[in-house]
C-alpha cells in the first residue's frame, strides 16, 4: 500500500491543475510564447487522460498546432507535431517527424524518448527495449522505470514488470500524485489484460485513494466487477462518469451492464455510444479503431464492422494486443454468421 501522506491530496492537484490551465489560457490570450502554448497543450492533453475529457484532446491539438505556427525553431516544432501525431496513433508520420526533428537539432535524448514510444506502440519491442533500458539506467526515475515496466508487461514479462512497477514507484521523490497515478493505472491495466484480475482490482483501488477523480481507473474498476457479475458495484461505479465524460468507453460499459441485468435500456444506450464513436471514428480512424472495435465485438453488435476495425488497427501496430483483438473479431463475425445461418 502506498503510504498515507506522501502525496499532495489528489483533490488539491486536480485543482490546481484546472487553475494553472485557466491560468495558461489566459496568457494565451494575453501574449502567449511558445513555451506557454506547448505547457497549455501537454496539460490540457493530461486533463482529458485523467478526467476522461476527449475534447480536452482536441482543444490540445489546436493549441499545439498555434504553437507550431508561432516556433521560430524548426526542431522544436516538428517535435511537438510528432508528439501529437503519436498521441492520435499517426505512428509513421510521428516517426518521420522526429527524423526531421533530430536532422534539424533536436535533442537525441529527446527523440529516443519519443522514439521508444513509437517502437513499443508498433510492436517493434525489442528495439524499444534497447531505449527504454537505456533511459532507466541513465535516469531511474518514476517515468522511466514505469515505461521500461509496460514494455515489459506487453512483452509478456510479467514477473519482471511488477518488479520494475514497484521499482518505479520506490523511485518517486515528488509530492505530485499524477505520476504515481499513471504508473498504477498502467499496472492496473496490464493487470486486467493478463487476467490478472485480483491485482487490477487492487491497483485500481490504490489509484483512487491517490487520485479519486481518475476517470479511466473507476471505469476499468466498472469493467472488473462486471467481469466478476457485481453489477450493482459496476453501475455505482460507472454512474458518475456518464455526468462528465464525452468518451462513449463509458457509455459502452453501461450498455453492458444494462445487457447483463436484462435492461431494455441496454439496446438504446448501445446506440448512442456507436453513434458517438462512429463520430470519432470520422475524425480520428486511427486513435479510436481499437476501441471501437472492442465495442462492437461485445454489445456494439457489429462483427463485420468490428473486423474492419481491427484489421485497420493491426495495419498501424503489429502487437501480441493488435493480433488478438483481429482474430477474436474475426471468429465473432463467424460465429454470428453461422448462427444466422442456422436460423434460415
Amino acid at each position: 500500500m502506498i503510504a498515507r501522506k506522501r502525496y499532495t491530496s489528489g483533490r488539491i492537484a486536480v485543482a490546481n491543475l484546472l487553475a494553472l490551465i485557466e491560468s495558461l489560457e489566459l496568457r494565451r490570450i494575453e501574449a502567449a510564447t511558445f513555451d506557454d502554448l506547448v505547457a497549455l497543450s501537454n496539460l490540457l492533453f493530461f486533463r482529458g487522460d485523467v478526467l476522461g475529457h476527449i475534447a480536452d484532446h482536441d482543444r490540445a491539438e489546436l493549441i499545439a498546432a498555434q504553437a507550431i505556427a508561432l516556433s521560430p525553431d524548426t526542431a522544436s516544432a516538428l517535435y511537438v507535431h510528432a508528439r501529437v501525431a503519436e498521441r492520435f496513433h499517426r505512428f509513421e508520420e510521428a516517426n518521420a517527424l522526429l527524423d526531421r526533428a533530430l536532422a534539424a537539432g533536436c535533442s537525441r535524448q529527446k527523440v529516443d524518448l519519443q522514439k521508444a514510444a513509437l517502437l513499443q506502440a508498433t510492436g517493434k519491442y525489442h528495439e524499444a527495449l534497447v531505449l527504454r533500458e537505456g533511459q532507466a539506467k541513465d535516469d531511474p526515475g518514476i517515468h522511466s522505470l514505469g515505461a521500461l515496466a509496460s514494455l515489459m508487461a506487453e512483452m509478456d514479462r510479467w514477473a519482471a514488470a511488477e518488479a520494475c512497477y514497484a521499482a518505479a514507484l520506490e523511485a518517486d521523490i515528488g509530492v505530485s500524485p499524477f505520476p504515481c497515478s499513471q504508473l498504477l493505472f498502467a499496472w492496473g491495466l496490464n493487470a486486467m489484460r493478463r487476467g490478472d484480475l485480483d491485482r487490477a482490482e487492487t491497483t485500481f483501488v490504490e489509484l483512487e485513494a491517490v487520485v479519486p477523480a481518475h476517470v479511466p481507473g473507476r471505469g476499468h474498476r466498472a469493467e472488473l466487477a462486471l467481469a466478476r457479475g457485481q453489477l450493482d458495484l459496476a453501475a455505482t461505479l460507472v454512474a458518475p462518469i456518464l455526468e462528465t465524460s464525452d468518451d462513449p468507453e463509458y457509455r459502452a460499459i453501461h450498455a453492458e451492464i444494462l445487457a447483463a441485468r436484462g435492461d431494455g435500456r441496454a439496446s438504446r444506450e448501445a446506440e448512442l455510444a456507436a453513434a458517438d464513436y462512429e463520430q470519432l471514428l470520422a475524425r480520428r480512424p486511427e486513435a479510436y479503431a481499437d476501441h471501437a472495435a472492442e465495442f462492437f465485438i461485445g454489445v456494439g453488435n457489429q462483427p463485420r464492422r468490428a473486423v474492419d476495425l481491427a484489421s485497420a488497427n493491426w495495419k498501424i501496430r503489429d502487437t501480441p494486443r493488435s493480433r488478438e483483438l483481429l482474430a477474436q473479431a474475426l471468429r465473432n463475425a463467424r460465429q454470428v454468421s453461422v448462427a444466422r445461418e442456422c436460423t434460415i
